[in-house]
């Protein structure tokens, strides 16, 4: 079985009016069971709608977020919880962005332990993820495969 860590970036474009027409592509060739997403992305997503101005778009994404076609409807029992063998892989992360003058953001270092055994994170966050494999599916079918970036 292929298991795939989906990034934020992956779930907002979905939910885009126009989404990527490769990344739905690539969505429609994986079983539903194969896709995960971290509880850290989960509150990510929700933080960004709350943060959103009241309004139509808000309520919009609200009711997206909490309905059946929302993550935690999608992923109920794909949901990858945070660790303390993830804070640390997390922490080190960050420590050879810094050393290699490549900061990361600490959102963005904060990876599941059950990715060590996922074959790849898939974001299109390309910068800021360097030293973690990454499948991005924006890019083209020809230049899908999971790279260490």
């Amino acid at each position: 079985m292929t298991r795939y860590l989906l990034d934020t970036n992956i779930i907002s474009n979905v939910t885009k009016l126009i989404p990527s027409p490769p990344l739905i592509e690539w969505m429609a060739e994986q079983l539903d069971d194969d896709l995960f997403i971290a509880s850290l992305r989960l509150a990510e997503i929700w933080r960004g709608i709350l943060e959103k101005p009241s309004g139509k778009k808000r309520k919009q994404l609200e009711a997206w977020f909490q309905g059946p076609e929302g993550p935690q409807a999608l992923f109920r029992g794909r949901v990858l919880g945070f660790d303390e063998t993830a804070a640390l892989i997390g922490a080190r992360l960050m420590s050879e962005g810094t050393s290699s003058g490549q900061p990361r953001g600490a959102l963005d270092m904060i990876i599941p332990r059950p990715l060590k055994r996922t074959p790849a994170f898939v974001s299109d966050n390309e910068k800021h993820l360097t030293g973690v494999t990454i499948l991005n599916p924006l890019r083209s079918p020809r230049r899908r495969t999971a790279i260490e970036v």
